[in-house]
């Protein structure tokens, strides 16, 4: 259809220009002088001539007379009584159309065609890539799945700038959904930690220029992880929920909101992962503002959490950092705020600390000893040492506690009060425990073939070990290595421990219990579990932690508890050992209560196995052989 019409243009163009030259050719008849005329003329008689108007379909000659000729047309151009005065038509039209004006005007028409044809050439070319992009955009949006309202020519720069409008708000949408997935926490909806150190790193860098002050809150909750042991995981993930919505009012009701511009999302805080959240205070108008927060932070989440019928109640510990006070870069300000985190929770939890710098030792001492911690494991820099746990009566020897000791080549001897603790946050204590079980078992493996048959030894179980170690298999194969008998291991659990100890735990440990090994309650009394679940859990032993023991003579109360405690573990069927006995005062005290067993240094500090061997069986062979069991010479 373009193509005809096209053409028809054209044609019309060319008669256009035959009509001109029709018109230019009569004038240039008009005005020829046949006297000076620069061509040829011929006469013929009027009487013996015959005229021809020219045909209809020759636009240059219409309106023009004709006399046929042999060879050529000629073309009437003057008349007179007695004759036709004639030209060669071709001569004509070739002086028409060589005349100066005429060849401008032939040019410019050719130029104009030229130009008009480029032009509609350059059309076409751009409908067509039009065409194409459309069909392109086309594809794009059923790829998407996106509807477009087509418009009435659906190749069109219309229906074009449609289908680009439709794309650049799915790819708006797409690139703030993508932005808000990468940087945001899943469960909460709350900015993710790589997300909140680069905002705090941005604001720090504008802060820095104007001076000001601001402030980070480390928050950890406190019996979260006793909340998912309890009700399982989803309900723990509630509750976290339940957090982000509370410390986002918090930052409301301070007027602490910083909302991205680009992902909608609260940049001011952010869940660090598990039950760890943290909140960014841009600048500190008063001293007192953090305090302000931390406190209302505290208080809103000691509040009753409600979950259908459940009502669960936990509390955060707060470590505080300021900029550029504590620290001047993003990582290291959230690192210090964590390390006053650990501080509040150390002193009681459910309260917030300030960093200071003494916290920062204690934290490097923290970590030098972690990575000595692991070296030392690594080489069993280790040993143990045995202390005795004797009789009331006649002090015949019931059993030996297994306790480990580091001597540190350069810190020399190092509690295990302070690494005991690191090798249980870090679950160091599952190597090195496995390691004090083999040797412990395997010592008490060679004094019982030496004689001391009556004779156990103790081994302390820690509440990581009990959670991620199969404890019967693990018991049980140690045993079946080094050959000891079941009845000669006891394993000590702390209160605490077992308040938290889980269905399984309880199982396994009572599996032990029917194979014959021991189980003793360790540092009973500050657990304060009830004294009606002695009767469930699978133990024989109850140890009285030695602050009841120190402070039985001087406390009427203390002793009455030491007391109440005694009756309830002999009507249980239970031994009773008094821990911490370091006087003869308390040594008395525990035997008129009726306690069995005694341990501290009274009786004996913990001794090497070579000192346990020269006391025991050198020098005791008779009693060993008679009775399993020797009498341990008190030192005086």
């Amino acid at each position: 259809m373009k193509k005809l019409k096209h053409v028809g243009l054209i044609s019309l163009l060319i008669l256009l220009f035959c009509f001109y030259l029709n018109t230019e050719l009569t004038s240039q008849i008009s005005r020829t002088n046949l006297f000076q005329s620069n061509f040829s003329v011929k006469k013929f008689d009027i009487s013996s001539t015959n005229l021809d108007i020219a045909p209809w379909y020759n636009p240059v000659l219409s309106g023009h007379y004709t006399i046929d000729s042999a060879s050529q047309t000629l073309l009437l151009v003057k008349t007179t009584e007695q004759s036709f005065i004639a030209a060669d038509a071709n001569v004509l039209i070739l002086m028409v159309l060589t005349s100066p004006k005429n060849i401008i005007i032939f040019f410019s028409c050719i130029l104009l065609l030229a130009v008009y044809l480029k032009k509609q050439s350059r059309k076409q070319n751009h409908k067509h890539k039009l065409s194409q992009l459309n069909q392109q955009a086309n594809k794009l949006l059923e790829s998407f799945n996106l509807d477009v309202e087509s418009a009435q020519n659906p190749n069109g720069i219309s229906n074009l700038s449609k289908s680009i409008t439709t794309l650049n708000m799915h790819v708006a949408n797409y690139v703030k959904q993508t932005q808000t997935s990468i940087c945001q926490d899943k469960l909460t909806q709350l900015i993710d930690r790589h997300a909140y150190i680069e905002h705090i790193g941005r604001h720090i860098n504008q802060t820095g220029q104007k001076k000001l002050t601001c402030a980070l809150l480390f928050i950890d909750l406190d019996g979260f992880k006793q909340v998912n042991d309890s009700f399982g995981h989803s309900f723990g993930d509630e509750i976290l929920v339940q957090v982000a919505t509370r410390l986002a009012n918090v930052l409301r009701h301070h007027k602490l909101s910083n909302i991205n511009s680009t992902n909608q999302l609260e940049q001011n805080l952010s869940r660090l992962g598990g039950d760890e959240f943290s909140i960014f205070i841009e600048s500190l108008d008063e001293s007192d503002k953090v305090v302000d927060i931390a406190k209302q932070v505290l208080s809103e989440l000691e509040k009753d959490f409600v979950l259908g019928n459940k009502i669960v109640k936990i509390s955060a510990s707060i470590g505080i950092a300021t900029y550029p006070e504590s620290a001047s870069t993003p990582q290291a300000l959230l690192q210090l705020a964590d390390v006053a985190m650990y501080r509040a929770k150390s002193d009681g939890k459910g309260i917030f600390k300030v960093y200071s710098p003494e916290m920062g030792n204690k934290m490097r001492r923290y970590h030098y000893l972690l990575e000595e911690l692991r070296l030392a494991i690594a080489c069993k820099d280790f040993y143990l040492s045995f202390q005795p746990i004797v009789h009331v009566e006649d002090c015949m020897i019931d059993y030996f506690e297994a306790l480990t000791r580091w001597n540190h080549p350069v810190e020399g001897m190092i509690s295990p009060a302070e690494f005991i603790p690191i090798a249980e946050e870090s679950n160091l204590i599952l190597e090195l425990g496995d390691w004090i079980m083999l040797e412990s078992c395997r010592q008490m493996a060679a004094w019982h073939n030496a004689g001391m048959r009556k004779v156990k030894i103790s081994v302390n179980i820690s509440g990581i070990q009990l959670k991620h170690r199969d404890i019967y298999g693990w018991i049980t194969k140690t045993l079946k290595s080094t050959g000891l008998p079941a009845t000669s291991l006891m394993l000590e659990v702390t209160e605490s421990t077992f308040i938290q100890a889980s269905t399984r735990i309880i199982d396994e440990l009572s599996k032990l219990r029917e194979d014959g090994v021991t189980i003793a309650i360790d540092d009973f009394g500050t657990g304060f579990s009830s004294l009606s679940t002695l009767a469930d859990l699978p133990i024989d032993v109850i140890k009285i932690d030695r602050s009841f023991i120190t402070q039985a003579n001087k406390s009427k109360k203390y002793n009455d508890i030491l007391n109440t405690i005694s009756e309830l573990g002999q009507r249980l069927g239970l031994k009773i050992v008094a821990e911490g006995v370091e006087e003869i005062a308390q040594f008395e005290l525990v035997k008129k209560l009726g306690v069995s067993s005694v341990q501290g240094y009274l009786v004996s500090r913990p001794e090497s196995s070579i000192n346990v061997g020269n006391k025991v069986l050198r020098n005791n062979n008779a009693n060993l052989s008679a009775s399993g069991s020797s009498a341990w010479e008190i030192s005086k």
